[in-house]
């Protein structure tokens, strides 16, 4: 199989993934929220939102283990692929204690002290905050074996795990309906036990499937450790400011307005997750290849997968977001029933930040590819943090609730400046290039598809509406992708791939 070919195939293992785990998720939701109620499911994402935030910042340090691991495979140097593992397993297991002794610091009192609950909660929000911490200590400590999984591009292994998760959590908002108890706490304790299965299962996996890399053998190369952990927190910076967002945002919100538009915010934050994924698969499935192709001196493949990833990956973002912009208040309402407030223009301009920032998706591979990320988290990391001051002064100044997010949306376009810039200065990063073969087409589309929020207001709010624009969304994008978002050489791919699939089936009618 060429590599070009295994990351498509990838692609679609991903893909296939997302739908399963998307439809689930939005039945779990609303069960969670319907059960909990707005202010309790206020309370569990903000207090869930700091274990969460260190949970992130740990998920991001995968990026560490898989790009040692790819570097060496694409070097051919499988030798030392034993060696990068260990090193990186000691790194997570000295993070997993760091994690569990800042919620029993800095965690505990921040929930004592600051946190803006009802009378009687404070309890109950130091339950979530333990048990939280608990499975995020687990999820830690396989972060070397999913980072394995990665490099090794069994992509099919990560969907199998990440549907059995989902499950799981179906099943979890299921028996919360029932139970009659402290909701709050049975959620925390049963969503804690659901979140430590994957890291078991990516632990018994790798034992059996790559027993000779996982095995232990503690390393001394000190030097090799400071380099990794020297990678490892640029990276941790940048997954801190983009955690930081998100986290200190709602800490914001909670100061300013209570846990009621915390739910709001979360449930936003929800509908957002699943565009997300659509920017995250693709990336996901080229990361190695990006890496490989960048440590065997093959710059110019490593640039070209960049450019169309970015580009693809938009256009797989607009399928779930068109829609969801076109009928963002129908399709809640529908969804949930009553909403809290601000929930509707939360959750469009969230759509519209993961866009923005999805322009450049296939941007941060490359940089971790060279290994020289210094200045770009220094960098993307303090605009996007910079964000939040921002906010909170408009918010002080009494700004609208939604300013918090627009000011995301400023940092969002001043990153994609400045990752164009350092890119050019670090490998002669071909930025003419990229804007024409990504950003250009993807404006053509988004000419071509603006229209469609006229014809909407052609008709009248009703289910038949919904059904229709969305239909015709996805039809009218289709079409705009194909005639204004491909280039020549992609139109006869696509082509005679299709020519094939039509072959294929009447050799088969």
């Amino acid at each position: 199989m060429s590599d070009n070919s295994k990351i498509l195939k990838n692609s679609a293992i991903l893909f296939i993934r997302l739908l399963f785990t998307s439809v689930i998720g939005l039945f779990t939701s609303r069960f969670v929220i319907q059960s909990l109620g707005a202010s309790d499911f206020g309370l569990y994402s903000v207090v869930g939102g700091v274990v969460v935030m260190m949970a992130f910042l740990s998920t991001v340090m995968t990026s560490t283990t898989y790009r040692y691991i790819a570097f060496e495979m694409g070097r051919g140097n499988n030798e030392n692929v034993n060696r990068v593992f260990n090193i990186s397993l000691v790194i997570h297991l000295c993070l997993a204690l760091l994690a569990l002794a800042f919620t029993e610091t800095v965690g505990i009192y921040y929930v004592n002290n600051y946190l803006k609950v009802a009378s009687g909660k404070v309890d109950d929000a130091l339950f979530v905050l333990r048990f939280s911490t608990y499975a995020t200590v687990f999820s830690i400590i396989s972060i070397p074996y999913q980072g394995l999984v990665t490099a090794q591009e069994k992509f099919s292994t990560q969907a199998i795990i990440e549907i059995v998760r989902s499950l799981l959590v179906f099943f979890v908002a299921v028996a919360l309906v029932g139970y009659m108890g402290n909701k709050i706490k049975f959620y925390a304790l049963l969503i804690a036990i659901v979140n430590i299965v994957p890291a078991l299962l990516f632990f018994i996996y790798c034992k059996r499937k790559y027993n000779e890399i996982v095995k232990w053998n503690f390393q001394r190369e000190w030097a090799k450790y400071k380099e990794m952990l020297g990678f490892s927190s640029w990276i941790m910076i940048g997954a801190a400011a983009s955690v930081g967002q998100t986290t200190g945002s709602a800490l914001i919100i909670n100061s300013f307005f209570g846990t009621v538009l915390n739910a709001a915010f979360s449930i936003a934050g929800q509908v957002n997750s699943i565009v997300l994924v659509f920017s995250r698969n693709l990336g996901q499935a080229a990361i190695p290849q990006i890496t490989k192709s960048f440590s065997s001196g093959n710059t110019d493949r490593t640039i070209n997968l960049a450019a169309y990833i970015s580009k693809y990956t938009i256009f797989l973002m607009l399928f779930p977001a068109l829609p969801v912009l076109l009928e963002t208040n129908f399709l809640l309402t529908l969804w949930l029933g009553e909403l809290p407030a601000y929930t509707v223009i939360f959750c469009q301009l969230m759509i519209a930040n993961a866009l923005i920032s999805g322009l450049g998706s296939g941007l941060p591979a490359v940089i971790q590819a060279t290994g020289k990320i210094k200045y770009f988290q220094i960098i993307l990391s303090t605009t996007s943090l910079l964000s939040l001051p921002v906010a909170y002064f408009l918010l002080k100044t009494g700004f609208a609730p939604s300013s918090i997010i627009i000011a995301f949306i400023s940092t969002a376009v001043i990153n994609l400046v400045i990752w164009q810039i350092l890119l050019k200065k670090i490998i002669n990063f071909d930025v003419s290039f990229f804007i024409k073969t990504a950003y250009l087409k993807l404006l053509y589309v988004a000419v071509l598809v603006s229209p469609l929020f006229w014809v909407r207001d052609m008709f009248s709010t009703s289910l038949s509406r919904v059904i229709f624009i969305s239909l015709l969304a996805v039809s009218w994008l289709l079409s705009a992708i194909y005639f204004a978002g491909l280039d020549k050489k992609e139109k006869n791919m696509l082509n005679q791939i299709i020519k094939k699939m039509l072959r294929s089936k009447h050799i088969f009618a």
